[in-house]
């Protein structure tokens, strides 16, 4: 397949290496700036653009994307290692903090090299018509794209529209509301000039080169946004109120193109070749036993824009022996730290209450992963009555029953890959929470719970209080696990860390399912931090949900219902599909209904939709995004889409590491203090305001 991750762009500045011709030959060029009145330098040129997309995924200890995107949400926050500790919100996230000026600098040198090749799309007079307009709209889409993180994360800015060829100092920031002009006037113009993906995904046979559904759905992410700026003008903190200027037609126009990207309602019949991957797990081709993503990272029409890497470190920017450097490192960043895993269970200050020793039989392997764990999901995502709680359906059901993007999106098991040192055999135990006798289930006391090859961890979001009446939270536990043919780890009753203590092996912050959406087993080496999977940046499911959200916005419930529920019965278990063991184990389910069908269940009404209030409404779809989209580098943004107050408060009740220190301005970051010390003159508005 012919795709963009096969050119690699080392600079605009440095050498560019592409072609037009086949992708997959690559041709070296020096920096002489006549190759791009070329049509194959040119050609080059708008590849490059898209390079700095890749920033976000490598490069530091925590790659910027995550760090601006999820850690620190409501749904996702620090982990028991790495230094994240400025999404606490402390004094840590601050100008001269070099997060923040790496990201600045990706997505504004993003931005210098769409500048440039618009300059030199316009002056050439040799590439045929239709082609020159497609590339066109690329840049115009990509600098659209590279604003819009800028605006959700820094607001005012600075709006570089012309190439930079010669020092320049004197940099002011804008307005945001002229920002988010800018970026709707280019990705409109995007949208007018780019043909639609074919049904594969490609663009001009090239997969990952951006369409109309890529345009379609940023226009839609930035209608959407400014027509929010309805809800920040009475903040708390009046600094912290917004002008994104927004206009009486915004939320016409979100709904108009979701529609034509999704093919739905008035956009029927529009063109557009997306669709949803039928079954959400495809998405991901991670097996735990067996690894993945097999055969290969999805590549098919449910993904408007993706950010590639490649198998190849030479189209990764590496060269063969710097595995740790480039790539995409999320795989190791959601991970939990299954290789070594002591068999203790705590009693929430670090003294163990029962311990069966050191080493379960899990070692650090390809499929395992790296678990670096840099970030940890709160328990609202795991909570009962959470991110899958019962209110969110109108079954009333708890989705752990019923939808099943709650386990196709984690990893709940993990098989022993080694012989364990750690006493593994069955035996009777006896504590204040009750008493167990291994006979009772068949087994012999003293035989092995599991050998090599075997389910040596089990997590699950089971609430031991509605098993057990009695004794204390670690003896539950500690019963529970003494019961079970492998180490269990029900997530709403190990222990609760804080931040003194996050690292302890039994809490939550070190130990929890680990997000299989990065996960990639095709490194060379286990330590190798480069991995290759290919970031989905905006995919169809994401356009359906924000479709759904402004019908309703619109008062039009019935097809807001009707978008959400195309998301919604893929999002089910499908009749023949067999549920995890959880269903009936831990969840509550019946073991009779293990292939049942949940779509029924899963469906919303128009009536369900319109009797929330507009605040409820509001809270319903960002956390259907959060079920979707989940760890997918989305989460900040719709927080702060609702303003500085909605951002805190949902802050303060979902994140405890958080909420003592986030404040109203925090919605924006920090300018970095890299950019401030070379403006001259000093910019009046240099900075943000509470920095």
């Amino acid at each position: 397949m012919k795709s963009l991750k096969y050119i690699i762009t080392i600079g605009i500045f440095g050498c560019i290496m592409a072609s037009c011709s086949d992708f997959l030959e690559e041709k070296g060029y020096n920096t002489n700036y006549t190759y791009y009145n070329s049509n194959e330098g040119l050609n080059a040129l708008v590849v490059s653009a898209y390079q700095n997309g890749r920033g976000m995924f490598s490069t530091s200890n925590t790659p910027s994307g995550i760090i601006f995107q999820e850690i620190g949400t409501d749904m996702y926050t620090i982990g028991g290692d790495g230094g994240t500790d400025f999404a606490l919100y402390t004094s840590a996230m601050n100008p001269s903090n070099e997060t923040f000026s790496a990201f600045w600098t990706d997505c504004y040198n993003g931005v210098a090299r769409a500048n440039l090749g618009l300059k030199y799309i316009e002056s050439n007079t040799t590439m045929a018509a239709d082609i020159k307009n497609i590339r066109k709209g690329e840049l115009l889409f990509l600098r659209a794209y590279y604003y819009y993180v800028l605006a959700i994360h820094y607001g005012d800015c600075p709006l570089v529209l012309e190439p930079v060829d010669a020092p320049k100092l004197n940099f002011v920031r804008s307005p945001q509301k002229e920002i988010w002009a800018q970026i709707i006037n280019d990705a409109t113009e995007a949208w007018n000039l780019l043909p639609w993906a074919d049904a594969q995904g490609k663009v001009t046979g090239d997969y990952g080169r951006v369409g109309k559904g890529a345009a379609g759905h940023l226009l839609t992410k930035s209608h959407m946004f400014r027509y929010c700026q309805k809800y920040t003008q009475s903040q708390s903190d009046p600094k912290m109120n917004e002008d994104r200027g927004a206009t009486t037609d915004d939320l016409d126009l979100a709904i108009k193109y979701a529609s034509a990207v999704c093919n739905f309602g008035t956009g029927a019949g529009s063109g557009s070749n997306h669709t949803l991957s039928p079954d959400y797990a495809d998405l991901w081709r991670f097996n735990p036993k067996t690894g993945g993503p097999t055969p290969g990272d999805y590549a098919g029409p449910e993904i408007l824009f993706s950010i590639q890497f490649s198998t190849n470190h030479f189209y990764n920017n590496q060269t063969p022996d710097k595995v740790n450097d480039g790539g995409n490192w999320l795989h190791m960043m959601f991970t939990t730290q299954a290789d070594g895993m002591p068999m203790v269970t705590e009693n929430g200050k670090g003294t163990e209450s029962v311990s069966r020793g050191t080493s379960m039989g899990i070692g650090r392997d390809l499929i395992t992963g790296r678990g670096w764990r840099r970030t940890s999901p709160t328990p609202f995502l795991y909570a009962d009555n959470g991110l899958y709680g019962p209110q969110y359906y109108a079954s009333s059901k708890q989705g752990k029953l019923i939808d099943s993007r709650l386990y196709k999106s984690h990893v709940w098991v993990y098989y022993a890959n080694q012989t364990p040192s750690a006493d593994v055999s069955w035996k009777s135990f006896t504590n204040a929470a009750g008493t167990f006798d291994p006979t009772s289930i068949g087994k012999t006391e003293g035989s092995p719970r599991y050998v090599v090859g075997d389910t040596a961890i089990v997590f699950s979001v089971e609430n031991l209080d509605k098993r057990f009446q009695s004794g204390t939270r670690s003896e539950k536990l500690a019963l529970a696990r003494s019961m079970e043919p492998y180490w269990y780890i029900p997530m709403q009753s190990i222990t609760k860390t804080e931040i003194g203590n996050r690292g302890i092996r039994d809490g939550i912050t070190n130990t929890f399912p680990t997000l299989i959406k990065y996960l990639d087993s095709r490194r060379a080496s286990t330590n190798d931090q480069a991995g290759f999977r290919d970031y989905f940046c905006y995919r169809l499911g994401e356009t359906y949900i924000l479709l759904a959200e402004a019908l309703a916005m619109k008062g039009d419930y019935a097809n807001s219902a009707a978008a959400l529920n195309i998301v919604r019965e893929r999002a089910a278990w499908k009749e023949g599909e067999s549920k995890y063991s959880h269903y009936w184990k831990y969840d509550g389910g019946n073991y009779a209904d293990r292939n049942k069908s949940t779509v029924d269940e899963m469906k919303v009404t128009a009536g369900f939709i319109s009797a929330m209030t507009d605040d409820a409404r509001l809270v319903f779809f960002l956390d259907e995004n959060g079920k979707e989209t989940e760890g997918e580098l989305h989460r900040f943004e719709y927080l702060v889409r609702n303003g500085a107050d909605f951002f805190v408060k949902m802050l303060k009740e979902r994140n405890s590491f958080a909420a003592p220190n986030v404040k109203p301005f925090h919605r924006f970051r920090p300018i970095p203090q890299k950019h401030l010390d070379r403006v001259s003159p000093m910019d009046p508005n240099g900075q943000n305001y509470g920095y």
